[in-house]
Order: C-alpha cells, then structure tokens, then sequence
C-alpha cells in the first residue's frame, strides 16, 4: 500500500522529511518521492513496505530464544538510542508500527511530525492523498508515543517472549523500565546489555498456508512412437522371455558396435 505524508515546508515536518531522505535508514521506513500537491504544499510518498506487525510475528515464532531476541531488538535499540540521542529524527508510533518482514528484518513505520491530513481533491495524480495511517480515528492516534519509546516498548515485547527463567531476564528487564523514561544513555546501556546476553540467531518462521492450493494441469499422455520411445527410456527396451534391458546399456551397446564396425571398415580399407 502506498503512503502519502503532506505538512508546511518549515518546522518539524521538513526536518523528518530531510533526515529522512538524506539518512536512508535500513530499519525505519523511506522516503521514497517529494512533490507539492496542486495547492503547493509539500507532499512526500514512504516506500511500501510488505511485513507483519511485531505481535503478531512473534505469535507466528513462538517462544523466543535468547538468539533470536537479540536479533530481533538490536536494531530497535540502536534506533531508540539515535532518536533519543537526537541524531535522526524519529516521528510518533504505535507498538503495532514496528514490522518484521519474511527476513527477520525489523522496521520502524513512524508518523511523521507536524503532518497535516489532505483532502482526497488534493492528493498529486501519481497516487493517493493520504495513507490509511492518517484516516485513523483519534481514538487511535492518541496511542502513538515518540518513536524512541515506541521502539523500547516493542524491544520489552520481544524480551517478555523469552522464558522468563533465563539467566539475562531480570537484568533486562530493569534496564527498559529503566530506558522508557531515561535518556540516550540508559538505552545505550540496555544495547550493551543485550548485546552481552549472547550471538544472534536469524528469525525462522512458517508463513500461513494459502486458502487454496492450485495443482498445474497434467500435460496430455504421449501417443504413437513419442509413447513407445518414452516407455522403453523409462521402463527398457523388451527382450524374449519379458525381460527389459536398460535403455542406458542398449545405447552404449550400440556406441560400442558403431565403434568397433567403424575401426573394422577403417582397418580394411587401408590394406
């Protein structure tokens, strides 16, 4: 699904837009087009992106190894810390805006700063005004939180899927209570302290079968000779008594005997 984000040319909004499109993050989403909409306010277009929210991934995982966590939030952290830190600018989210694609690959899918919702009149010819995201009840909207707390939220999700009698739980635990409310530091020491829990592991998991399953169509049965030659590669060639002989050996046989007739007519001739 295509997303469009339109908002003032100064002030929060622009800024997004320009770390965003100079920063060309690999786990938050992309700016992929910038215009102007037909009244000349600035208009940008976010790459689709193909995934499943993170709960219901980790529904699809099951319990989480420790690994596999690591895998899973370390991005997330990494994200948190430069988005605390001020070093990319990071817009509201939902615990549900952070995606896992079929790779393992988590992303942040944020809600620009300082947008404001066009109508449909003034959306540019080359898609839709406004992504469903902005059509969203308010009700809604006041769940989303700054996008570093986002994220550590989604980084706890993940941990609490992971059995509770391992040895780095209480520890991390402690560490993103503490990070929600803390600083760029506090989330950089939860980084390290996942970091130190253990290698990471790739996120497996299987995707939903399909409603349908379509057979191909079975290709008509050969006939006449096509039939026969097939039948005699598959089966051998029929001998006296109802034996087979492999095609295999009947066509190095006759090799053999081409050879050897061939050397015989040679021999001949040059005497």
């Amino acid at each position: 699904m295509e997303q469009w984000w339109t908002g003032p040319d100064d002030g929060p909004f622009a800024a997004w837009v320009a770390d965003r499109a100079a920063a060309d993050p690999t786990h938050c989403v992309r700016v992929e087009r910038v215009g102007r909409d037909p009244t000349g306010r600035l208009v940008v277009r976010v790459e689709p992106l193909r995934g499943v929210p993170l709960p219901t991934a980790l529904d699809r995982i099951g319990t989480l190894t420790v690994g596999v966590a690591v895998t899973l939030t370390v991005p997330l952290l990494e994200l948190a810390a430069q988005g605390r830190a001020g070093s990319m600018v990071l817009g509201s989210a939902r615990p549900d805006d952070v995606l896992v694609d079929d790779a393992g690959v988590t992303v942040l899918v944020d809600h620009p700063p300082g947008t404001v919702d066009p109508v449909a009149q003034d959306a540019p010819s080359a898609g839709p005004a406004v992504g469903a995201r902005a059509a969203r009840p308010t009700s809604v909207r006041s769940t989303r939180v700054p996008g570093p707390t986002a994220l550590l939220l989604a980084a706890r999700t993940v941990w609490e899927r992971v059995d509770a009698r391992e040895a780095c739980r209480p520890a991390l635990d402690h560490a993103l209570a503490t990070a929600l409310d803390g600083t760029a530091h506090d989330v950089v020491l939860v980084l390290e302290a996942v970091r130190a829990t253990g290698p990471p592991r790739p996120v497996r998991w299987e995707l939903p079968p399909d409603d349908f399953a379509f057979a191909p169509p079975t290709p008509p049965a050969p006939a006449g000779i096509t039939a026969v030659l097939r039948r005699w590669i598959e089966d051998g060639v029929p001998l006296p008594g109802g034996s087979r002989l492999p095609a295999r050996r009947l066509l190095v046989g006759i090799v053999v005997l081409t050879g050897v007739a061939a050397a015989g007519a040679f021999a001949l001739g040059g005497t």
